[in-house]
Formats: C-alpha cells, structure tokens, sequence
C-alpha cells in the first residue's frame, strides 16, 4: 500500500512470516482476502486514521488505497534499495547528493562501524523468553466480509 505523507511516499509492505501456518497459503495479495476476507479493507483503515489521535489528519492513499500485487511490491523494494545505495554511496561522511550520512551523536565515531566493532559495542541481549500466551486469547482478528442483519 502506497500512503502519502507529507508529499512523499510511505510504502507500507505486507508480509508474513515463512513459519506461519497461512504461510503455504498466501503466496499474493489476492490469497489474503480470499483466505483472511476484509483484511487488507481492515488494514487500510488502520493506516487511514492512526493518526488521528495526535492530532493530524486522515492519511491519503496512492491507487485509491489498493494494495498493490508481489511483483509490483518486489520492483519497489528493490528500487527503494537502489536509491538508498546511491545516497550512501558517498565520500567524506556525504552522499554524493550532499546528505550527512555520518553520526553526530559521539564525535570520534565514524559513519559505519565493521561488523567486530558492532559486535564488541552492542551489549549482550537482556530480554528474557516471552511468558506464554494463554490458549484463550485468538491470534487472528479480522473483519469478514459479511454483514449482520
């Protein structure tokens, strides 16, 4: 789905994980609402109005809201990536577009950071296992097509 905020496109990609159940099922656009009716039309309000309660207005859609098919997403994926290879591609912490693209949150760090530098910054990963989920609650919501009288 492609909204337009404040000019520009914010493209919003709809997945899902590969160790799903549906996974099998829902190989493109149409799969969803043919195997989750009124998803997508649930998702698209979602998007339409989250924003509301901070006090902006309604987003707006490109393509009257339609979710657009997997190659279309695919082909906007890869030329989102394209673009941002070319804005990083640049010399002395600026894209050859004139971006800053080094950190100005500590002043000796260097733009990127190889993978044991990474490795020997990040701290070892607190979380704890999430609790279960108790079998009452369902995982799926989602608004079928049909209406009651």
């Amino acid at each position: 789905m492609a909204l337009l905020d404040e000019g520009e496109t914010d493209w919003k990609v709809i997945v899902i994980d590969v160790n799903d159940p549906l996974a099998p099922k829902l190989n493109d656009i149409e799969d969803v609402e043919r195997h989750l009716p009124g998803l997508i039309r649930a998702s698209n309000e979602w998007f339409r109005i989250y924003k509301i309660p901070d006090g902006k207005p309604e987003n707006q859609f490109a393509f009257s809201g339609e979710a657009k098919n997997k190659r279309y997403a695919t082909e906007i994926i890869h030329e989102c990536n394209e673009a941002w290879k070319k804005l990083i591609a640049g010399n002395g912490g600026h894209s050859e577009h004139g971006i800053a693209i080094e950190t100005t949150t500590h002043k000796n760090a260097n733009a990127f950071l190889g993978k044991d530098e990474v490795d020997r910054k990040i701290p070892a990963d607190s979380r704890k296992p999430a609790a279960p989920i108790d079998q009452s609650i369902q995982k799926w919501f989602y608004i079928s097509g049909s209406s009651a009288a």
